[in-house]
């Protein structure tokens, strides 16, 4: 009888440790997917810009913002700070989160949804850059020549290098304005940290709103983005961001039911939410590498301590 016991005993671990290592592939796969999307979803902002800019009306639209504040520069760079900064935190929290791949996997896809959704609005209406001197900031606008392709794939390389950011360029292509990037990426880490991190982090939250809305402001007062840029990418983040949300912790059985099924991107999202555990994710850390035993006891102290 403890011979029979013992070997049922160890065929059930056998079997928890397949499905173990099943799932750690399958999330590991799910993770690589979504981190695709977004690829896919940036590089095809990046090479739309690089047409648009030829292509965008040169004299700038009327913005209030614009006739209360003049324009500055320096703001450009202080919202890719502020961007940088946002981010910075927010993957840090993901880092150390315990479920640090099903955050990591939601924040691609969001991104993913959100900027396939701005090359959509990119792609159709074309926006003359906002800023007053545009001939002092844009790069000039080609001719399409027997060179244009060329053209169009440095200036695609070099946009994916700096993954966007153009504060330390001399001259910057200009047009991809509805809506702004920036904000898209400002709003998702800020969400990000409200929602991921322990409660005894109240001050990280409190943190992140002036680093947010003060990178947006400084976006609209560099003559970077038209107000409405900013309005509309930030009312758009935060619909998607919590209506994923509000779906995916709701009961498994109740989903597909709901009325935020109806959402286009909710069936794409629905298979890399299968295997997460229903309702919302407990906000505790821990540490990310096998070793050392010591930073796994400390995140087991700061835990107690963020509860």
């Amino acid at each position: 009888g403890d011979v029979e016991a013992g070997h049922n005993d160890t065929s059930i671990s056998a079997r928890a440790a397949s499905t173990g290592a099943r799932c750690a592939k399958s999330e590991g796969v799910k993770t690589l997917a979504a981190f695709l999307c977004l690829t896919l979803s940036a590089f095809l902002n990046f090479f739309l810009l690089t047409i648009i800019h030829d292509i965008a009306p040169t004299q700038p639209l009327p913005d209030l913002t614009f006739k209360l504040i003049p324009q500055q520069r320096w703001a450009w760079s202080l919202g890719d700070v502020l961007s940088t900064v946002n981010s910075v935190i927010a993957f840090t929290c993901i880092a150390m989160h315990q479920h640090r791949w099903v955050v990591l996997r939601r924040l691609f896809l969001l991104g993913a949804i959100l900027y396939g959704l701005r090359a959509c609005v990119m792609g159709v209406t074309f926006l003359p850059p906002s800023f007053n001197n545009r001939d002092e900031i844009c790069q000039p606008q080609v001719n399409r020549t027997a060179m244009y392709g060329m053209e169009i794939a440095t200036r695609f390389v070099t946009y994916v290098v700096t993954l966007g950011l153009t504060s330390g360029q001399d001259k910057i292509l200009c047009g991809d304005l509805m809506f702004s990037g920036h904000t898209i990426v400002l709003t998702l880490m800020y969400f990000v940290q409200l929602q991921y991190t322990p409660r005894g982090l109240w001050w990280l939250r409190y943190l992140a709103a002036p680093i947010t809305f003060c990178g947006i402001a400084a976006l609209v007062v560099s003559g970077g983005h038209y107000t409405m840029d900013v309005f509309v990418a930030y009312w758009l983040a935060s619909h998607v961001f919590w209506s994923y949300h509000q779906i995916f912790e709701m009961r498994k059985a109740e989903r597909a039911n709901a009325p935020l099924s109806r959402l286009w991107w909710f069936w794409l999202c629905y298979w890399f939410e299968a295997e997460v555990p229903e309702g919302r994710l407990a906000n505790r850390w821990s540490w990310p590498f096998p070793g050392p035993a010591i930073a796994h006891r400390l995140m087991d102290r700061v835990n107690q301590k963020l509860e």
